[in-house]
This record gives structure tokens, C-alpha cells and sequence, in this order.
């Protein structure tokens, strides 16, 4: 069965779930921080990059090479694959983990220069290339040394984010506002995902996924890039006329023919006539609290913010089917005296019928005063068991 690697994102803990959601069938290795090998067949690898949020990159492993080939050795099994692919190579080599080789890709180039051929190149870093990859026809040469069995796996670059497509939804659809709008759609996209994996391994059929802090609809939208039914709701008018105008644009520019409804409503007092039924799916991003708030407000912040989650999870069962999978972001801060969270919420959850699946993954911007943890629950509807 062929070989890849794939790479993560920054958060590679919250890549390595969505992956593990989608494709339980499938054994991730891992390499390094955010690179994993796995085995596949390649169908289902053509569709891996534009479902999965939290990757990068995928690399097909074209040769298992000795460890011990020098560098001249290693060079000439890069040009003697680059010329097999083009006859002008436009192409980069970079290299992860320990053990690299001191090889650029100059010397690539003179020995196919050597060979009588032209060839260009450009350099980047491996995480940090993926806008030039995706804009180019490059061939793109990845080298990994694999200790455990010491040799090199030389993979070749199958597909990259379409950073184009996300940067679309982002920053183009009619409705935004970054004090509403700021869960990343990347991470949004890797939320639904991972609700959704969790709920096929046990379910059949088409979900309904809500989202009861819609905001901007981000949430929704990367929903509906996975073809799901969806229902939203916030307190805020202007965010209900904004999501649903964010969503007849989406459906236009994306062709898609989901079913959607988004409706006013507190997330502490949902009434269940205003869905068609219930959701099967909750991913939501609730309101955090202040972005940037004093060390001397943050126990009140969090004593207030520990309020309404839990009224909300109460309310929520009002509106989910037993076995649905929630998917939720918890603030979190940090200072030089304490730490600031809603763990303690956890088990109270627990007896409002919500058992949480794995534990809490961060996911926070560089310089971000308001961390996210990232919580998964499976809800059991007691009065229904």
C-alpha cells in the first residue's frame, strides 16, 4: 500500500484528532511535532487536503533510501527523480528532523546543469511554503532521515491547503465583524470534523449540526463545506441577519444546496419548536469574555463566564439527540500568579449527562491575552436512555 507523509499545522495535537476522526481505519506514525506517516490508498488520499482543516501538506514517499548514500549520493537521487519528472525542473528540497545533510538546492542545480538541463528553484521554509507551492507547478522534494529504522525516506509533494479558498470565506463573504467573528476557520473547519468523525463511527445517516454563538456563521460555513444541514442562532440581531446573508453568499459562490436556518434565541432558553429536529451535532465558539481583560478582573470574568456555559449546556439538551457529539471552545488565561479556566465546569457537566471524549486541547494565537481550549463531549439524554 503507497506511503505519505503528512504536515500539520501548529496546534498538531488538534490536526492528529481530526485525522484520527475522519480516518479511524488508518495508523498515523509519528515523526516529528507536526509530521506523521501513514499508509492509504490513493482515493482516499486525493480528498484528504481539502477536507481536513489542520494540514499542510501531503507527501507521497517515492524512495526508501539507504541511510549511509554521502551527500553526492543523496544529490544525485534528487536530480535523477527531478529529471524524471521534467525536463526543466522547477523544484525546492528541504529537510525535517534530525540528521539533515548539509545539501542546498544550488548544489541540486549544478549537477543539472552538469546533465546539460536548466532548472529553477525557490527557497522557503518547509511549514511556511505552502502559499508558493500552491501558486506554482513545482516539484516540491521533501528528505526525512527515519532513526528508528535508519534510512531516508525521500517523498515528493502531493497536495497543499488551498490557502486561496480559505482566505475566500474569511475575508470575503458580505458579513464580518472581528469582535463576533474571530474563531479561525481552519480551526472551525477541524471542530466539525472531528464532532463529525466521532459521530459516523456510531451513527448513519446525514447530521444536523447547530451552532448557538453563530456570530459570523464560520462555524457554519465550514459545515456546509462538508455538505451538513445546519441550524444557528445568537442573541444578537444583527449577527442572525449577517450569518443568514453570509450563507445565501456562500451557497452562490460554492454551489451548495444545504438546508440552513438561523434564528434569534439565547443559548440559555432554546425552544425546540425552533428546529425541524434535533441536532445531532453542537459546535460552537460561545462568547469568551474580553479579549484583553486586567489580572484584577479575571475571577469575576470567569465566575460569570462559568454561569452562562452552564446554562447553556443545560439548555442545550433540550435541543440534541442522545449520542450527538459537542464541540466547544472554553476561555482560558494565564498570568504569572495563576491560571484561569473553566475545568472545574467539566464534571459538573458530567452529571447533566455531557462525559467529555479526550482531554481539552489548547489552541492559542501568539500573543493572544484569551487562550481557547477546545472540549469534546458525547451527550447522553438521560430522560431518554
Amino acid at each position: 500500500m503507497p506511503k505519505f507523509l503528512i504536515l500539520f499545522g501548529n496546534t498538531a495535537l488538534l490536526s492528529k484528532l481530526e485525522f484520527e476522526a475522519l480516518y479511524p481505519n488508518l495508523t498515523l506514525e509519528p515523526l516529528e511535532d507536526q509530521l506523521y506517516a501513514f499508509e492509504s490508498e490513493v482515493d482516499l488520499v486525493e480528498e484528504m487536503i481539502d477536507v481536513l482543516g489542520g494540514t499542510v501538506k501531503i507527501f507521497t514517499i517515492v524512495k526508501e533510501l539507504a541511510n549511509t548514500l554521502t551527500n553526492e549520493e543523496l544529490v544525485e537521487e534528487i536530480v535523477a527523480f527531478l529529471l524524471a519528472q521534467s525536463k526543466e525542473p522547477y523544484f525546492t528540497f528541504s529537510q525535517i528532523g534530525k540528521g539533515q545533510r548539509e545539501i542546498s538546492n544550488a548544489d541540486i542545480k549544478d549537477l543539472i546543469k552538469e546533465n546539460g538541463k536548466k532548472a529553477r528553484y525557490f527557497s522557503s521554509e518547509l511549514s511556511e511554503s505552502a502559499l508558493l507551492s500552491h501558486h506554482s507547478e513545482a516539484t516540491e522534494i521533501l528528505s526525512y532521515r527515519h532513526q528508528a529504522e535508519d534510512k531516508l525516506l525521500l517523498a515528493q509533494l502531493k497536495s497543499v491547503q488551498n490557502i486561496d479558498d480559505w482566505t475566500k470565506r474569511d475575508r470575503s463573504k458580505p458579513y464580518a465583524d472581528r469582535k463576533k467573528g474571530m474563531l479561525p476557520p481552519k480551526v472551525a473547519r477541524m471542530m466539525v470534523n472531528i464532532a463529525l468523525g466521532l459521530w459516523k463511527q456510531k451513527n448513519q445517516g446525514q447530521p444536523l449540526l447547530y451552532d448557538p454563538f453563530c456570530g459570523t456563521g464560520t462555524v457554519l460555513l465550514e459545515a456546509g463545506m462538508r455538505n451538513l444541514d445546519v441550524c444557528g442562532s445568537d442573541i444578537d440581531q444583527n449577527a442572525v441577519f449577517g450569518t443568514r446573508d453570509n450563507l445565501e453568499w456562500f451557497k452562490q459562490e460554492y454551489n451548495k444546496t444545504i438546508q440552513s436556518k438561523v434564528f434569534y434565541g439565547d443559548a440559555s432558553h432554546l425552544d425546540l419548536a425552533n428546529f425541524s429536529r434535533k441536532a445531532d451535532l453542537l459546535v460552537t465558539e460561545p462568547f469568551l469574555g474580553k479579549q484583553t481583560p486586567l489580572d484584577h478582573e479575571l475571577a469575576n470574568v470567569f465566575r460569570g463566564l462559568e454561569k452562562m456555559y452552564l446554562g447553556s449546556f443545560k439548555s442545550f439538551a433540550k435541543v440534541l439527540n442522545n449520542g450527538a457529539i459537542v464541540a466547544i471552545v472554553f476561555p482560558r488565561v494565564e498570568t504569572s500568579k495563576r491560571t484561569y479556566s473553566l475545568d472545574g465546569l467539566i464534571d459538573k457537566l458530567k452529571t447533566k449527562g455531557y462525559n467529555l471524549l479526550v482531554d481539552p486541547v489548547l489552541y492559542a494565537r501568539e500573543g493572544a491575552r484569551v487562550a481557547r481550549q477546545i472540549c469534546l463531549f458525547s451527550f447522553s439524554d438521560k430522560d431518554n436512555i
